[in-house]
């Protein structure tokens, strides 16, 4: 009976742990875009293990660069990133799901959108954009 439970143990450990994604900021540095869609695609430029900076046309515009963190906690990962504009502090929020190495799934969220599932039934608000070589 005991090694029913410890095996049963094992099979719901081995379950969560292969259903949560861990990475590491370092796993995101680089330029990540949806290459081949257009010649002046937006870009996240995440730069460092804590800062990203954006790419609009082609170009940065400027060369501010937000905090961001990750929370591992769930799945798919939220992605936030927080920076001042006009004497506000504001937060962008976004799901990720690193597909490979060079492939990431992603969401903007907005006030209402659901923080636990990428929102499937429309596809135009999901991402798939991959890191520059």
């Amino acid at each position: 009976m005991k090694s029913l439970f410890f095996l049963l143990g094992i099979i719901l450990f081995t379950s969560f742990s292969a259903h949560s994604q861990q990475i590491s900021p370092a796993d995101l540095i680089g330029t990540w875009d949806q290459s081949g869609v257009d010649k002046h695609v937006p870009a996240m430029i995440f730069v460092d293990s804590s800062r990203v900076a954006f790419s609009y046309k082609g170009h940065t515009g400027t060369s501010k660069k937000y905090y961001y963190t990750i929370n591992n906690a769930s799945t798919p990962i939220i992605l936030t990133v927080d920076y001042k504009a006009n004497h506000r502090k504001h937060r962008n929020e976004y799901l990720i799901q690193i597909i490979d190495k060079d492939t990431m799934k992603l969401q903007v969220l907005h006030k209402k959108d659901a923080r636990d599932h990428f929102d499937e039934a429309n596809p135009n608000k999901i991402y798939t954009i991959v890191r520059r070589k």
